[in-house]
């Protein structure tokens, strides 16, 4: 039987979703999806608001789910960490809140200049082209720092700034001149075993994922193996969006395995 597995979607226990976990559930058995992992909001730099509850929330109706639909879908218990390098004693509690299948872990925000916000709210319109070079650099530290300092499975959508740059505000940008730092990260990723996940929810906007077919093509030929897909899913109607088109992607560079995570270890399935 052919595998499909969506190991990063939103529910409304994220502070950016609506969605109900059963809602995005049957959604994911309409379209053929074996397994899914709800990996809701932990936005570690969100100070004025409650991350804990809503994730012991969703872990719960999971639980309740599992028994409800277990013989249609594998649930998963997961999270996204984000900027957890930031609040240490915060990021530690989150990874131990729960006993998760799977712990991913994600770059929304940058420290640059006064800027802290989530990159998904700057105006990119007003950067000079050099800003936005030295904004991605930071952008690119940032992910280093994360990989150096925190604990988790799967890195997720590498390079989601040009969602913004690019693909809302039109703005061109030579990803060659970041390509050592992008090798440097896949080269830790690959020594520590960490996932790269290929993230589907660019492709209406840039026809490409993040990580983009030439940084997958660049791992493989790195000896990188270890790839998830995930939707990032915030509404239902999105579960296992473009996984067609992703799967025809990574068979035509190679990878002949995709992974889930169970109780944070990696499963293979042929594709």
């Amino acid at each position: 039987m052919e595998i499909k597995a969506d190991m990063h979607t939103h529910s409304e226990n994220s502070h950016d979703s609506l969605c109900p976990i059963e809602e995005m559930c049957l959604a994911q058995i309409e379209k053929g999806t074996n397994i899914m992992a709800v990996t809701d909001h932990a936005d570690i730099y969100l100070d004025d608001y409650d991350i804990f509850t809503p994730i012991e929330r969703a872990y719960k109706k999971v639980e309740e789910l599992k028994t409800k639909y277990g013989d249609r879908i594998t649930i998963l218990s997961g999270i996204e960490i984000s900027e957890g390098f930031w609040f240490p004693e915060k990021s530690r509690k989150m990874r131990t809140l729960c006993d998760y299948d799977v712990i991913i872990g994600s770059v929304h925000c940058v420290k640059y200049g006064d800027l802290t916000i989530p990159y998904s709210k700057i105006n990119f319109s007003s950067f000079m082209k050099s800003e936005i070079y030295d904004y991605l650099d930071c952008y690119f530290n940032d992910m280093l720092e994360m990989l150096k300092k925190e604990d988790f499975d799967i890195l997720a959508h590498l390079t989601c700034p040009i969602r913004y740059i690019t693909g809302k505000y039109n703005i061109a940008v030579d990803m060659e001149k970041f390509e050592k730092k992008i090798d440097e990260i896949l080269s830790v990723i690959i020594n520590k075993n960490i996932a790269l996940e290929i993230n589907t929810s660019s492709y209406d906007n840039l026809c490409d994922f993040f990580p983009s077919k030439h940084i997958l093509k660049q791992y493989f030929e790195m000896g990188g193996h270890l790839i998830t897909m995930g939707s990032d899913a915030h509404v239902a109607e999105n579960a296992s969006i473009h996984f067609d088109e992703a799967l025809h992607t990574v068979r035509e560079i190679g990878f002949e395995k995709v992974y889930y995570y169970k109780k944070r270890n990696p499963i293979p399935y042929k594709i």
